[in-house]
């Protein structure tokens, strides 16, 4: 009964003399209006999903590489340096390519009505008065949609549901999808209402064309088909003042191409000897001496920025991140040139990101905002004759923050003042890593 009166309380907005807090607008401008809303309630809801796997990836792998032994002389004649550089190789699991996607609707009911309006009582009866009149109407278009997904109703004799995909492409996968609106089952949703059937003609008509012409469906982002990801990295590391290194790394933007965008990063970390205190280390300009294995700790902050434009409409994604690295690793010395070694590493990291984008190519079609090019076969703006394209970008900001546990297993091979080395990371995605340094 409340959803009812509520219909009916939206029903007859749409007729009676309103106050509005915006200016009235064309059809077809509400209908570009409540695609746009739909299109940043599908970004609101997924974005999150559809972009954490990459950027969990991305600085997952450059957050790799800090140590290949564990040994750090607690003193020493005269400082040393190393300088290398460091690469990684990331490998995207099956599951970091899909996610379970969300189709923004919501139940009707008095909070959700009185965003959009006002509700009042005066000697003629009931009535509303419109704040924000597309609002209302997305609103309206949001209940009906939990209708379907929920409830269903016949159509031509079958029982008929909106559908919602179970799954949908991350950035990292390949997957068409979409979400699909039939208007049949939109105009039967709306219609099997008892009090729709009472309403005049008129007012049936306003509803109907409301509804009936939003696009009958919304493609999700298809996903840049990624299987690896990889990253090369200057180092650099200087010691040893009381068993403690230092570590710099830094690179300016690059562009790792289409699929990742502009890339840059800057990290500084701190790795602390803490075999020094159980085993005695004469301390002799980090020459060899004979130990049982060495042990330390070591944390790592770091900074990274990505910029990429991802898909047809050209949509912008910049992300920033800050990370920290807590690694406790230990090597074993072999032959004087061959050290084997072990870590496991805790990673804390909180993303920032701004999404630049547009409403979906396709919709724009039904729209009437792009067309159809008959050479190219290709959705294209042709705005010298009426198809001017989605020139109103939208912008929704997310935070992401997670945790990620690592265990690092690798060989380092010391060659004179030459260090060789490779280790592979197991965590949630596997990564190899490996690289060069010259110590002197």
């Amino acid at each position: 009964m409340k959803k009812i009166i509520l219909f009916l309380i939206v029903c007859i907005s749409l007729i009676l003399p309103t106050s509005h807090a915006n200016a009235q607008v064309t059809n077809d401008d509400t209908n570009v209006e409540l695609a746009r809303m739909f299109s940043k309630d599908i970004f609101d809801l997924n974005g999150v999903p559809y972009m954490k796997p990459m950027i969990e990836s991305i600085n997952a792998t450059s957050n790799s590489r800090f140590f290949n032994q564990a040994y750090v002389p607690k003193s020493v004649k005269k400082p040393y340096f190393r300088i290398g550089i460091h690469a990684m190789a990331g490998f995207v699991s099956d599951d970091q390519k899909t996610y379970n996607p969300a189709m923004p609707m919501e139940e009707m009911s008095y909070e959700g009505l009185k965003r959009y309006g006002e509700i009042y009582y005066d000697s003629n009866g009931v009535g509303f008065k419109i704040l924000d009149e597309a609002g209302l109407i997305y609103y309206a278009i949001k209940t009906i949609i939990y209708d379907g997904v929920n409830y269903g109703a016949e159509v031509d004799g079958e029982h008929q549901y909106i559908p919602v995909p179970d799954q949908a492409a991350t950035v990292l996968g390949n997957m068409k999808q979409a979400f699909v609106l039939d208007r049949d089952l939109m105009r039967v949703l709306i219609e099997n209402n008892e009090l729709y059937k009472l309403l005049p003609e008129e007012t049936k008509n306003l509803i109907l064309d409301n509804i009936t012409s939003f696009p009958e469906y919304f493609t999700l982002p298809q996903g840049a088909n990624m299987n690896t990801l990889l990253a090369a990295i200057p180092q650099f590391e200087i010691g040893s003042l009381y068993g403690t290194e230092l570590l710099l790394r830094f690179i300016p933007p690059v562009d790792m191409g289409e699929e990742i965008g502009d890339f840059a990063f800057w990290g500084i970390g701190l790795k602390h000897s803490l075999s020094q205190y159980f085993f005695n280390d004469p301390g002799v300009n980090a020459e060899y001496y004979e130990r049982p294995f060495d042990l330390a700790f070591q944390v790592v902050y770091q900074g990274t920025s990505l910029e990429n434009f991802i898909g047809v409409t050209n949509a912008k994604l910049v992300a920033n991140a800050t990370f920290w690295d807590f690694n406790i690793h230990a090597s074993k010395n072999f032959f004087e040139w061959l050290d084997v070694y072990s870590g496991l590493s805790l990673e804390l990291f909180d993303v920032v990101a701004d999404y630049t984008y547009k409403i979906p190519v396709e919709t724009q079609l039904q729209l009437g905002l792009m067309r159809l090019d008959s050479a190219t076969n290709e959705i294209i703006a042709d705005p010298e004759n009426g198809y001017p394209g989605d020139n109103k970008p939208q912008t929704t900001s997310m935070s992401m923050n997670d945790m990620n546990f690592k265990w690092i297993i690798g060989l380092s091979a010391n060659i004179g003042p030459v260090a060789i080395f490779m280790d592979y990371n197991l965590s949630k995605f596997s990564i190899f890593t490996g690289g060069i340094q010259y110590r002197f």
